[in-house]
């Protein structure tokens, strides 16, 4: 009975060292993770010239796809519409860009920079309205039946004289 209770508190001690050894594995592979990620995380400065370098970037190409509309319309205009399309899809990206980083940023930038967002939606709509024909309406499938519908009403009416 001694050597069961032996080999009960043995394998109980093993047990018990194996989650020591587990738990200080998962505490030094949490430290070396956190130390990588604060090393790598650059400092708000860095973000903020990062961003704006981006921002600045995408908003160059995005007058400059603007300056391209009018070469285009002149060259090839069956092209504008995708073109636009491809101007709005940039502008949303930017945007989108704007509200990942606007955490860090002052708030009168981010309030800047969202005028800049209007603004160039503002031109991309002044340059659609100048660019791409509007669609004329008209009332092509009008149908002309309402005079032959009346005269066929008349031609069945009964008269009191045909009654009696």
């Amino acid at each position: 009975m001694e050597e069961s209770k032996e080999e009960a508190e043995a394998a109980l001690q093993k047990k018990y060292s194996s989650m020591v050894e587990r738990l200080n594995k998962r505490h030094q592979s949490r430290s070396d993770n956190n130390n990588e990620s604060e090393s790598s995380s650059s400092p708000a400065f860095e973000s903020t010239s990062s961003f704006l370098t981006r921002f600045s970037n995408l908003k160059s190409s995005i007058e400059s796809q603007f300056t391209h509309s009018h070469s285009l319309f002149s060259s090839d205009p069956s092209q504008l519409k995708p073109h636009f399309e491809q101007i709005s899809t940039s502008i949303s990206h930017l945007e989108k860009l704007i509200a990942e980083n606007s955490y860090f940023l002052p708030s009168y930038d981010v309030r800047s920079f969202l005028k800049t967002i209007t603004d160039l939606k503002h031109t991309l709509e002044t340059l659609i309205f100048q660019l791409l024909p509007k669609k004329k309406f008209s009332f092509k499938n009008m149908a002309t039946t309402k005079k032959d519908t009346t005269n066929n009403n008349n031609n069945n009416t009964v008269t009191p004289q045909e009654s009696k």
